[in-house]
């Protein structure tokens, strides 16, 4: 892979892969050190993509690997998280992902990719390993787990 072909994958993938990674490792600087690391592993990548969407699947599918080899790293037990801040156009759109990040990790990583990447049902279980079925029941759940907390913290309205 050519350096400005990564760049482009660089500059067009990074939130998506932060993303991923945040969803389950739910620490910036940690969710920074994996999708560096996704970046690497595609530069030095032999895989063919025959589209973008394809190295797109690729990135967050490495990613979530690399967060869930993160997180059962003995190095990581112990750690206490300093910052959850993940910079947001909009109160709403922070109230929302602070929601998010609260749920399970499962939870998390379908509605990350189903609302804020655009992936549909389909696609998310090619992605995550599951199948179509596992990530409409997870969608549901979110869902509602989602209102719930709205509800409590008296954002939403019945």
């Amino acid at each position: 892979m050519t350096e400005d072909k990564l760049s482009h994958y660089i500059e067009k993938y990074h939130t998506t892969v932060f993303r991923a990674a945040y969803s389950y490792v739910k620490c910036r600087e940690d969710a920074e050190d994996i999708a560096q690391e996704t970046f690497l592993r595609l530069y030095k990548s032999d895989a063919e993509f025959s589209t973008d969407e394809n190295v797109k699947a690729w990135l967050i599918r490495v990613s979530i690997n690399l967060a869930k080899d993160m997180l059962k790293s003995a190095w990581l037990k112990g750690r206490t998280e300093l910052d959850r801040d993940i910079p947001c156009e909009s109160d709403k759109e922070s109230i929302m992902l602070d929601c998010i990040h609260r749920l399970k990790p499962e939870y998390c990583s379908v509605i990350l990719l189903f609302y804020y990447e655009g992936y549909n049902v389909k696609e998310i279980a090619d992605i995550t390993k599951c199948s179509p079925s596992l990530v409409t029941t997870r969608l549901s759940r979110a869902r509602k787990q989602l209102k719930t907390m709205l509800l409590k913290e008296g954002y939403y309205e019945k």
